[in-house]
């Protein structure tokens, strides 16, 4: 059974309401007091009406009448039924602490968390990016919407100005129409349904009832396969800088790459050095086999430099860039010895150490 509070969230106007409404709408989870302490912030305002309780079909709001400190009342304005006694804590406001429950989805769902609000969408955060490997990355965003027309809005808006596949999460897919469902296909993005995906657990934080790598595998299935033919990219960890990879060459055409958890064996096609023409390694394939036979180091004596040394650096730079995913650059000018250097580490064919 899923959490009741998002179904809930998705009929709260403002994301705020009277303990009353709260208690009314929630009691009966047994995480409902966790949640509560945790995820609920008081503000300074007090309730003028609260949900009525009763079943008596009109559902109108009943009118909060304080008689005094100790005697308010919530009072049938139809006259339906009879007033019933709340507390005065009951009348205080509570809010949804937004940020709170923000970091606590994407620790569930391993989202690299920068949260900010998005202008011009109400309920709308983008909660930061699922990154299944280094510089690979997709949008997150979080929305919480009362009406099918007003999530299409906002999903409308996502799709024009996002201009990858991106990830759209809600509290249910009660207003998720195919129209929505059509958009969402168009950009190859992801919707994920928090009552289906996530639970609180014993701890104020949530867990998720699938696997990661299942919650996420349409985006994962984005992501290139060594072995499938062209161009392909290292499926880089996470946080991984150029000082933690090492590429030693196997024989002329292919490369064994190490980068943290990740291995495996790449030819120069692979790796977006082939030339379109015949086929046959590029000079940039060849300045990097120089690399290797020169310790990792090439200066203006090098029997691997020639007149085109630096414009050969500088594609080469950006083939590894890519292939890697990695912003910075992997090799770098040493200004006292006007020498190229690999910010990594590079071997030749049965080498070791250098």
């Amino acid at each position: 059974m899923s959490d009741p509070v998002w179904a809930y969230l998705e009929t709260l106007p403002g994301k705020s309401a009277a303990l009353f409404d709260w208690d009314k709408a929630l009691s009966g989870w047994d995480r409902y007091p966790l949640f509560r302490d945790h995820f609920l912030q008081l503000t300074k305002n007090h309730a003028t009406a609260v949900d009525c309780p009763t079943e008596c079909g009109l559902g109108c709001p009943r009118s909060v009448v304080t008689h005094a400190k100790t005697n308010i009342r919530a009072v049938c304005n139809e006259k339906e039924s009879a007033a019933i006694q709340i507390s005065p804590r009951q009348t205080l406001i509570y809010r949804l602490k937004q940020s709170t429950i923000n970091g606590a989805i994407c620790e569930a769902l391993g989202i690299e968390h920068r949260d900010s609000k998005l202008d011009g969408l109400p309920h709308t955060w983008r909660l930061g990016d699922f990154i299944p490997t280094a510089g690979m990355d997709f949008p997150v965003v979080l929305t919480m919407q009362d009406s099918k027309d007003a999530l299409a809005e906002v999903v409308r808006s996502l799709c024009l100005s996002i201009i990858k596949p991106f990830v759209l999460i809600a509290p249910t897919r009660l207003h998720l129409s195919h129209a929505v469902e059509t958009l969402l296909a168009q950009k190859d993005s992801l919707f994920i349904a928090l009552n289906e995906d996530l639970y609180l657990g014993d701890a104020p934080r949530f867990l998720t009832r699938r696997d990661k790598t299942e919650i996420f595998a349409p985006l994962i299935g984005q992501v290139p396969e060594p072995d499938s033919g062209g161009t392909v990219f290292f499926p880089t960890p996470p946080g991984t800088t150029w000082l933690q990879i090492k590429i030693q060459f196997r024989d002329g055409h292919t490369v064994t790459i190490w980068a943290g958890d990740q291995s495996g064996r790449y030819t120069y096609t692979q790796m977006g050095m082939a030339s379109r023409k015949n086929g046959n390694p590029t000079e940039q394939w060849k300045l990097l086999e120089g690399f290797a036979n020169s310790r990792g180091e090439i200066d203006w004596h090098s029997r691997y430099a020639s007149d085109k040394l630096k414009k050969q650096k500088q594609e080469l730079s950006k083939h590894l860039r890519e292939f890697f995913r990695l912003d910075d650059d992997p090799i770098e000018w040493v200004k006292d010895t006007k020498t190229y250097r690999c910010k990594f580490r590079i071997l030749p064919e049965g080498a070791e150490v250098y």
